[in-house]
């Protein structure tokens, strides 16, 4: 009889632990992760855009990476480039979380008064942002809003 009662015992404790980890698998599915890169300092933003890239490619949830306010001129294809200690430049970066399905968008206003910036002048793959682009992104629904 107490075997049974174990088994009892242990079966719900199964099911219990089951119950809480299949609600936060299927939220997990829809969270969104929105980077708020604000600044270029190669570290600053190497930390940014590299932790996006491994969130993107571990959890496969969306991530997408806003560069306004300095973060825009890591864009500007006329900027020399340095290499980070990770042997690759921002831009390089930038480019290698988009191939993995990274969004990047760039504040227009930036772009053009903090860039200096045309539409010519920003690397290949990186939206131009604006409320029907951005706002999508950074209001919706489950998303987690990082800052650099």
């Amino acid at each position: 009889m107490r075997s049974t009662t174990r088994f009892g015992a242990v079966l719900a404790m199964i099911l219990c632990a089951a119950a809480m980890i299949l609600p936060s698998q299927a939220s997990a599915a829809e969270e969104k992760l929105f980077v708020n890169l604000t600044s270029d300092e190669m570290n600053r933003a190497a930390m940014a855009i590299l932790f996006s890239t491994k969130v993107r490619s571990e959890k496969k949830i969306p991530v997408t990476i806003f560069l306004n306010v300095d973060g825009a001129r890591i864009a500007d294809t006329n900027i020399p480039q340095h290499q980070h200690l990770s042997g690759m430049t921002l831009q390089q970066m930038l480019q290698a979380f988009m191939q993995q399905g990274g969004r990047v968008i760039l504040c227009p206003m930036c772009m053009k008064i903090v860039g200096g910036m045309s539409k010519d002048d920003v690397l290949e793959g990186v939206e131009i942002g604006g409320p029907d682009v951005t706002w999508p992104a950074l209001f919706a629904e489950d998303v987690t809003v990082l800052s650099y």
